[in-house]
């Protein structure tokens, strides 16, 4: 057994290895393909085996540069989504205790407390003014 792990380990010195987007696309393909397999459809059942051979092909390509620079953009989007899904997330939350207005001038996304009445609200970005009702 430990011939078999020394090999392997001289097999991978210098190729890229697993990272985030190898990782999901090998779960994410897995998943598709137990799915569609389930409800008999193999052509969709194809792209999840497409997902999990470009992983394998990403773990065990030696232009590590080039997998590098699709991790980062991958994590990038990623971040992106994760960061507009929160900020939606608390705006739900928030929803009954605040009104959520967009500055005329700069588009700022403003946050003022609700029943408060006609109110005149003051953008901190750009200091326009500007009355709304909470």
């Amino acid at each position: 057994m430990r011939n078999m792990v020394l090999k392997f380990q001289r097999f991978m010195v210098g190729r890229y290895g697993l990272d985030k987007l190898s990782t999901t696309l090998l779960y994410s393909g897995l998943a598709i393909v137990l799915l569609f397999t389930i409800f008999r459809l193999p052509l969709i059942s194809f792209i999840g085996w497409a997902a999990v051979i470009f992983s394998y092909y990403r773990i065990f390509s030696k232009q590590r540069t080039k997998r590098y620079q699709e991790n980062q953009k991958f994590l990038a989007f990623k971040n992106q989504l994760t960061r507009e899904w929160n900020k939606r997330r608390n705006r739900f939350y928030q929803r009954k205790s605040y009104k959520f207005y967009s500055c005329p001038n700069c588009h700022k996304e403003l946050r003022v407390p609700r029943h408060k009445g006609k109110i005149k609200i003051t953008c901190p970005r750009c200091h326009e003014q500007f009355i709304k009702k909470t």
